[in-house]
């Protein structure tokens, strides 16, 4: 057993593909996604999958609505204009990727897009989805440490956009939308503590002269008054100017 403890099956004909994952998961083969007693992954010709325990079926993030979204309003979206409005060429970190919703939509818009997340199966899971895109990178660490990290080329583009989407804290007993916003909750609650959003704020504003947008409850308190909002039915983003000096 590998001392993560993760599990990743695959259809026979994957081992290859399987094998870039040996050094954070056992391996196994299955001809079909198994019942699990413990989040595990499995990979087949339509890509990777979460098992769950309780539940009947693997879960995947839909690709299909990443193309929706993208065609059916593009620079229009909410998350689109509250990083620039035409996003093609720009350079953004989301630190808080979790499936790569919302940074996965401006890399098929054509941004640049560098995704962090923490969380290992979800990571690897990202890391999958992140193929498909040519913009796309996954980084499995800390958004912190990633942020904090000097750049290994010193004349490298600094970042245009930054985004943060930590997780929403609970509210009460209400359920949560949809079945992969409850499994990201359910994966990353033994995480830790994890980045304090707040301070994450305030070192990603120290590392671009660009902007930093925050992604928000629209009824949810504001980590710092943000320059300006832009918002959607039940969302908003926070956008502030960043602070490192203009190159």
């Amino acid at each position: 057993m590998n001392e993560s403890g993760l599990v990743l099956y695959h259809q026979p004909g994957f081992a290859e593909q399987a094998q870039s994952y040996a050094p954070w998961c056992e391996l196994q083969v299955a001809a079909k996604a198994p019942d699990v007693t413990a989040p595990a992954l499995y990979l087949d010709r339509e890509g990777m999958w979460l098992c769950m325990p309780g539940y009947p079926s693997p879960f995947q993030p839909s690709h299909a609505d990443l193309l929706r979204r993208a065609q059916s309003s593009g620079a229009r979206t909410e998350l689109a204009r509250a990083c620039g409005g035409a996003v093609t060429d720009l350079y953004i970190l989301d630190a808080c990727a979790g499936f790569g919703s919302d940074g996965l939509l401006l890399a098929q818009l054509g941004a640049k897009v560098c995704l962090v997340e923490r969380q290992r199966l979800v990571w690897i899971l990202l890391q999958e989805r992140a193929r498909l895109f040519a913009g796309a990178q996954a980084i499995c660490g800390e958004a912190a440490e990633v942020l904090a990290r000097p750049p290994k080329d010193p004349t490298a583009t600094p970042w245009d956009v930054i985004l943060l989407d930590p997780m929403f804290p609970p509210r009460g007993k209400k359920a949560l939308p949809n079945r992969g916003l409850q499994h990201l909750r359910e994966l990353t609650e033994d995480v830790g503590a994890g980045d304090d959003a707040l301070a994450l704020l305030r070192l990603a504003l120290d590392q671009t002269a660009g902007r930093v947008v925050v992604k928000r409850r629209l009824k949810d308190a504001q980590l710092l008054p943000a320059d300006f909002q832009i918002k959607g039915k039940s969302i908003r983003f926070d956008i502030y100017r960043g602070q490192l000096p203009a190159g």
